[in-house]
């Protein structure tokens, strides 16, 4: 690995944290068996950081988000987003899934990222309109504003549906996997989308992947979790640059596991 390699305690807590989760638990019932997602967790996320969350299916990752976006409760430990608990979704706290069909199919696009302007109170209807053209604009959709969802291609797609995230002006974004099902060509392009987009916003990102290519292309930090019941086995600060050897490294932690580790690379 390029730069220097340290060895610190388990959990980190950036200054100026936005994120706290501490010592968090998250279990879940299918059928009769109760099954743990994540254990012990502890995470700390800094104002305008693009943390990254990497590991095998079932490490619990997107548990933890739907648990920062408090669409389910730890069973264990605390979320604290600026010093307040996350207990319920709130506007602060936007998503973007997988799935193509988050938009409303019986809106237009540019209704699609009114509404939960005007649904949640945080702008009046023709301010929401506004803030809804003006993000429209920064993703380059500002023409196909009266194109409804069935008419788009699925990168068009999760483009409206990161303007509806981004109008809202939220605390945290959250995205679970989001280009996942799009083809490698406009996977990249939706990535390099958002690298633009945060350099002008400069929001916090809290980016859930498998692929360790995008994790290193997106993350200025990178969380690595174990299989079930999920826990970080390392925590890579990255300048964003290619490098095999962090390549190399990130592959060996999601094949071989390893112990607790906090790593820099530059």
């Amino acid at each position: 690995m390029q730069g220097a390699e340290r060895m610190a305690a388990p959990a980190v807590h950036p200054a100026e944290t936005l994120l706290d989760v501490r010592n968090v638990t998250l279990t879940y019932r299918t059928g009769r068996q109760i099954v743990t997602a994540v254990r012990g967790l502890d995470l700390g996320v800094a104002q305008g950081e693009r943390l990254v969350v990497i590991g095998p299916s079932g490490c619990g990752k997107s548990s933890l988000l739907k648990a920062v976006g408090g669409f389910i409760r730890p069973t264990a430990g605390t979320i604290l987003l600026e010093d307040r608990k996350v207990e319920r979704p709130g506007p602060d706290r936007m998503m973007v899934f997988q799935e193509f069909d988050q938009l409303l199919p019986w809106k237009t696009v540019l209704g699609n990222v009114v509404f939960p302007l005007v649904a949640s109170r945080r702008f009046p209807r023709a301010a929401a309109k506004e803030q809804a053209l003006r993000v429209l604009t920064l993703v380059g959709l500002e023409k196909f504003m009266h194109a409804f969802p069935h008419t788009l291609s699925g990168g068009m797609k999760q483009r409206v549906a990161i303007a509806r995230a981004l109008a809202m002006e939220p605390r945290l974004l959250l995205m679970d996997e989001p280009f996942a099902a799009l083809d490698a060509l406009n996977r990249r392009r939706m990535q390099d989308e958002v690298l633009r987009l945060w350099q002008e916003l400069h929001f916090t990102l809290l980016f859930i992947t498998h692929s360790i290519e995008e994790a290193i292309l997106l993350g200025s930090r990178i969380v690595v979790m174990s299989p079930h019941p999920g826990r970080i086995i390392a925590d890579i600060s990255h300048d964003g640059s290619p490098s095999p050897a962090l390549t190399r490294r990130l592959h060996h932690l999601l094949t071989e596991g390893g112990e607790d580790a906090r790593a820099t690379a530059s």
